[in-house]
């Protein structure tokens, strides 16, 4: 059986009856939609307005992109037309400057150009080539030599470049002073060896340049017949990084500077053929020194022996100078392959501690005034050059112990008075010349007579020995 479901009227709702449940009112759907749509709507064209906003910001940053690229463009090709007109200028002012030779006059003109379009003229062109052009008038000369030019000049120079660096260390030291002063400033970490053997055709002398104590990563400095004069920089000790010095065959004069004894890393020092002087100083800093060399100058007091690690020298040669006394700490270099001590006036007896140095394959101590004897030679069993010519030793002549030297190939006794004693017997030896005096030449037996100097004067002249004022 259906039930029919009652409407309630209004009537009944007003006489107390329950109300059913109350209906949502409806919105018409054509209303509705109305309104979504037109929020759609909104949101985008909100997000159009932001696209098209973002859009027009993209292309104008673009379009800033695009300038800038164009005006680099166009900078790059300026910077590469002033080059090119560089270049082409340079090569014209080579070929005016060719054919303006003239080695007769100092200055080819007397064009008298305003400095500053000097500088901007040859500012640019290389410190090996630019020098070239001082002759071009005395304007242009004096310009050129300034330390202002040289600053503007390093400005140009990459520094980074190997090659460059490479080719700076053999030409620094041909600079004027003023370039070498601005160039150890600038490259002062660039710089690791300054070479220069042999001064160029100038006669013209010159002192070291101060500015070398400036060039601190050196590790090799090698000048030697440069034609340098005056001292040695005090401040040579700021080369912290030096392992080698040679400044041989120079003019350099007075005392060796305290500041030497800073060089902790020193291994090389070849000082000889100068005119330094006073007495060399003790150097217990130097640690690492195994080689040197001070032959031919003027130094005084005791032959040095006074080093951070005496051990570690290998090598003394300190002929002709002043030294008058071989100190007892001789007996410490005990790694010593030479001794050259020839021509001091040391006037004193052999020391025994020479005999101690056992390692010594080279020993020569002629003309020097010593006394003495050679008892004690037989030590050295490594010795292969034995050079006493020319003293006054005495006594007779140890001929077992010399003997006992299998390695000895140079024996050189002459000049000395050395008395009769045992045959010398060179025999099996590794001898190859010996020089004695006549009277002592029946006391010896060796294998070839062509070992034996034949010649008086000749052997003098070869081992550079000459009589003293007084001798017959």
């Amino acid at each position: 059986m259906k039930h029919q479901r009652t409407v309630p009227t209004s009537e009944s709702n007003e006489q107390g009856a329950t109300p059913g449940p109350t209906s949502t009112p409806r919105v018409p759907p054509g209303e509705g939609n109305a309104a979504t749509l037109s929020m759609v709507l909104r949101t985008l064209e909100e997000m159009q307005a932001r696209m098209s906003a973002m859009q027009n910001t993209m292309q104008k940053e673009v379009a800033d992109v695009k300038e800038t690229q164009f005006t680099m463009r166009k900078e790059l090709s300026d910077i590469k037309e002033t080059h090119l007109s560089i270049i082409s200028s340079h090569h014209l002012l080579l070929n005016q400057f060719g054919t303006l030779q003239n080695h007769k006059k100092k200055f080819f003109t007397r064009l008298d150009i305003p400095l500053e379009v000097i500088a901007r003229i040859f500012a640019w062109i290389p410190i090996a080539k630019v020098l070239k052009y001082r002759r071009l008038s005395k304007t242009i000369n004096q310009s050129l030599l300034t330390k202002h030019f040289a600053v503007l000049n390093m400005q140009t120079v990459d520094l980074k470049n190997e090659s460059y660096n490479a080719w700076m260390e053999g030409f620094w030291i041909h600079l004027p002073v003023s370039y070498q002063t601005v160039v150890a400033g600038a490259m002062s970490r660039q710089l690791k060896h300054i070479r220069m053997e042999r001064s160029s055709k100038s006669n013209a002398e010159k002192k070291l340049p101060e500015s070398i104590i400036n060039l601190t990563a050196v590790e090799e400095v090698r000048l030697s017949h440069c034609k340098f004069t005056g001292n040695i920089p005090d401040g040579i000790g700021k080369l912290q990084n030096l392992a080698s010095l040679n400044l041989s065959h120079n003019s350099l004069t007075g005392m060796l500077p305290s500041s030497f004894n800073l060089l902790s890393g020193l291994q090389r020092l070849d000082l000889s053929f100068n005119q330094l002087s006073g007495e060399f100083p003790a150097l217990p800093n130097l640690h690492a020194l195994e080689f040197l060399q001070i032959d031919s100058n003027w130094f005084t007091g005791p032959i040095p022996t006074v080093f951070g690690n005496p051990r570690a020298l290998t090598w003394l040669s300190a002929s002709r100078n002043l030294f008058n006394a071989i100190p007892a700490t001789i007996s410490q270099l005990t790694s010593m392959y030479l001794l050259r001590i020839c021509e001091n006036p040391i006037a004193s007896e052999i020391p025994p501690e020479i005999w101690t140095l056992t390692t010594l394959m080279t020993l020569e101590m002629s003309n020097c005034k010593m006394f003495g004897s050679l008892v004690g030679v037989g030590n050295l069993h490594n010795l292969e050059v034995l050079d006493v010519t020319n003293n006054q030793l005495s006594g007779e002549l140890p001929s077992r112990e010399i003997g006992s030297l299998q390695k000895l190939g140079f024996l050189h006794l002459r000049r000395n008075r050395f008395s009769a004693g045992e045959i010398l017997d060179m025999t099996g030896t590794s001898l190859t010349q010996m020089c004695l005096d006549p009277e002592n030449q029946e006391y010896h037996v060796i294998e070839e007579d062509d070992y034996l100097c034949q010649v008086d004067y000749m052997c003098d002249a070869a081992h550079e020995v000459f009589p003293h004022i007084g001798d017959s």
